[in-house]
């Protein structure tokens, strides 16, 4: 399975299809090719530009309707993902952002 293929099939198990310039801004993100063999060398290096381009990607339609054809993304499971991600990576959450109260 090549990275392209990898990152694609992620997304699917949420309902959001890819464009080829997002698989290569994520390729460009992790400085891995898309072409390359999806393997535990590069695994770290690309999940971690899957939870970096999730911000991006919410900031998108979230369901289309065309023709009698509907789709739509599960958007709490991909935030859910996104937070797990940057608890696994070390990674600020930029979706998850809660307040602090701070006393003078």
């Amino acid at each position: 399975m090549t990275v392209n293929d990898y990152i694609t099939r992620k997304f699917q198990t949420f309902g959001i299809q890819l464009s080829e310039a997002d698989l290569l801004e994520m390729c460009l993100n992790s400085k891995i090719s898309g072409e390359d063999e999806m393997n535990e060398d590069c695994y770290g290096r690309v999940s971690v530009a899957i939870a970096k381009f999730i911000p991006s990607l919410l900031l998108r339609a979230t369901s289309i309707g065309e023709s009698g054809f509907s789709m739509s993304w599960n958007i709490e499971g991909i935030k859910q993902y996104y937070s797990f991600a940057c608890k696994q990576y070390g990674l600020k959450d930029e979706l998850n952002v809660k307040p602090k109260v701070t006393f003078l």
